[in-house]
């Protein structure tokens, strides 16, 4: 477990993406923490690695493809 804060600007370089991307992030659903609406936003590492873990895409079974596609053709 990682412990301490990252403003956005940090965790864009943490991250190694841009600020932009960040504040997407957080958009999409990225847990912030913000003592005020006009104080700064802090993000937890560990709350990006979950984030990102959540959101990744799942690889495709091609090797199953390849041999519903060969079933289905009768070959």
């Amino acid at each position: 477990m990682t412990h301490g804060y990252l403003s956005i600007a940090s965790a864009a370089g943490w991250c190694d993406v841009s600020p932009k991307t960040i504040k997407r992030w957080l958009s999409r659903g990225l847990p912030c923490y913000q003592d005020g609406p006009k104080t700064k936003i802090l993000i937890a590492p560990d709350d990006i690695r979950a984030f990102l873990t959540k959101r990744q895409a799942q690889q495709p079974d091609v090797d199953a493809m390849v041999e519903e596609v060969i079933r289905n053709l009768g070959i």
